[in-house]
């Protein structure tokens, strides 16, 4: 073999080597979202003249990946949707809701009304809080219910929530039984699905949960 063929061959070998290298390190620092239960969590409050309320999380993590991949890209414009589902697999909810990140703003804007200051729903702002950046260091929450103590019925909560009396949608109620949670992330990877489980099951704040 001639001296140039050797370097010819090499010089592929290099090229493919290279490559073989950055396709490795392209797909150990994609971003690879999880869903996760979010048990540690609690988010009550209660409105001036109303019964107490809690939100409903989970969390999404950008796992860690492995060695000696040092970490993962971003997460960047994740979106995320829930579907809404009975036990026999029928539609509880026809269409699928996006979901709003609680770490966003609320999609409020500050407007003068009757003499005094009001907050009204404002599109863009909901647009905004529909997609979020999620990075390795840190979790996501995103919005899963809404109840109110007292009350059998617990309602799907997310921006669009905003645009009535107590965040309460009438389409989105779930009166007391077990639902199936079909929760899509999108993001750079592709779409990710996962499911849950929430059970609603009295009138108070603990009677009602996400599981796996």
């Amino acid at each position: 073999m001639t001296d140039l063929a050797s370097i010819a061959i090499g010089f592929i070998f290099g090229i493919l080597a290279s490559g073989i290298a950055a396709w490795i390190y392209d797909k150990g620092t994609k971003p690879l979202l999880q869903i996760l239960l979010d048990d540690s969590h609690r988010a009550k409050g209660q409105i001036q003249g109303q019964a107490p309320h809690e939100f409903y999380h989970l969390k999404v993590r950008n796992v860690s990946p492995h060695w000696p991949v040092p970490g993962r890209r971003p997460a960047l414009a994740c979106k995320a949707t829930i579907e809404v589902f009975d036990l026999n697999e029928s539609r509880v909810i026809p269409d699928a809701i996006t979901v709003r990140w609680p770490s966003k703003p609320e999609p409020l804007l500050p407007a003068p009304y009757a003499g005094r200051l009001t907050n009204i729903f404002d599109p863009t702002r909901s647009v905004y809080a529909q997609s979020i950046d999620v990075y390795s260091h840190e979790d996501q929450r995103l919005n899963v219910a809404i109840k109110y103590e007292g009350s059998q019925d617990c309602h799907i909560f997310s921006n669009e929530s905003y645009r009535y009396p107590m965040w309460q949608n009438p389409a989105w109620r779930l009166g007391n039984g077990t639902y199936k949670l079909k929760i899509t992330l999108y993001y750079e990877r592709g779409a990710r699905e996962f499911d849950f489980t929430l059970l609603n099951t009295g009138i108070t704040l603990d009677d009602l949960s996400i599981e796996l």
